[in-house]
């Protein structure tokens, strides 16, 4: 095992882990990283898959409170008729969040492979690419109005910001970017749609470990040695971390809506 590589693979959950709390596209800062360090193997989206569950790991975490209250309201809602009335917010944002990881999906099982393929062959091109088309996207978004605290989410807003995370799926595009621009331009208060957004994250998070594991038993891990299982393990550990660090202390920038410094960033 190298300990240069050990330590390029940990860096790169790291900055994974940053980015992905950020609308800065967390894929695009890794295949960017991935061709600076000059990494000798062309994961695809094997590797941001397995980077992606860490992160989801740390989302659970921080948005544990909200995801067990959505679940008492569902149970709730279906087995307690007199108690409806109550639990139909927890409900219906369930129902939205299914709503919304339906063209994530769709995108995920239709062109896998064809965007495994880009990445491998154009990873740093499509990355910038993707990443001049989120700093747009924010741009244009700042100079709007945006709404404070917290507002209600449609069903119709749910559909639109689930056609934005599955155009995301593209390396360079942020998926927080995309989704919480387009729900701010509905009128959506930022606080409701960066919620709404991180919480989209994990059933498409979800899905695509599915999709992964599937994959394995197929295929096969398809990796050049067994010293990768420690690199990504390493990658796991530092996406997780940097997550719930990212959350904790530099997320409020995001939640500022101070969006046209990111496009900068991007740009």
């Amino acid at each position: 095992m190298s300990i240069i590589e050990a330590i390029k693979y940990l860096l790169l959950g790291i900055i994974q882990g940053i980015t992905e709390v950020l609308p800065i596209s967390s894929s695009g800062h890794v295949e960017i990283a991935k061709s600076l360090f000059q990494m000798e193997v062309d994961e695809g989206l094997l590797f941001l898959i397995l980077v992606n569950t860490g992160s989801l790991i740390a989302f659970i975490v921080v948005f544990f409170r909200d995801i067990i209250n959505i679940i008492e309201d569902v149970f709730t809602y279906i087995f307690q008729k007199d108690q409806r009335e109550e639990s139909k917010e927890g409900f219906s944002t369930l129902v939205k969040l299914i709503i919304a990881s339906i063209p994530a999906a769709i995108v995920g099982l239709l062109f896998n492979d064809k965007i495994d393929e880009l990445m491998i062959k154009y990873n740093v091109l499509l990355s910038g690419i993707g990443l001049l088309f989120t700093a747009t996207l924010l741009l244009l978004t700042s100079r709007g109005k945006i709404k404070r605290g917290y507002t209600h989410i449609s069903y119709t807003d749910a559909i639109l910001l689930g056609l934005a995370q599955g155009i995301a799926l593209i390396p360079g595009i942020s998926r927080s970017g995309s989704t919480t621009s387009t729900a701010i331009k509905r009128g959506v208060g930022v606080d409701s749609a960066l919620r709404f957004s991180f919480l989209m994250y994990i059933p498409v998070s979800v899905g695509s470990m599915l999709l992964y594991i599937i994959k394995i038993a197929d295929e096969g891990m398809g990796l050049p040695s067994n010293d990768y299982l420690i690199y990504y393990g390493l990658a796991f550990i530092g996406a997780m971390f940097a997550t719930y660090v990212a959350f904790k202390f530099i997320f409020n920038i995001f939640k500022s809506g101070k969006l046209k410094y990111f496009s900068y960033y991007c740009f």
